[in-house]
């Protein structure tokens, strides 16, 4: 889970500051999606196919890739 650094605007980045650890079976609830300001960044290349939306979780942000839809 990371939170956007203070040069980062409100959405996350790969380089963002990490501030807590996912662990399989962790259960986050997430109703609003945040998507970069540009598709030029660097977009996040794990768990999967790269993106650029971000699901705004309670402590931060979690790239919407590495989240398993129910």
């Amino acid at each position: 889970m990371r939170k956007p650094a203070w040069n980062d605007g409100p959405v996350a980045t790969p380089n963002s500051p990490i501030v807590r650890y996912l662990h399989r079976g962790d259960i986050v609830t997430s109703c609003v999606a945040a998507i970069a300001r540009t598709h030029q960044g660097p977009a996040y290349r794990k768990c999967g196919t790269g993106g650029h939306i971000w699901r705004i979780v309670q402590g931060g942000q979690v790239p919407a890739t590495c989240l398993q839809k129910l």
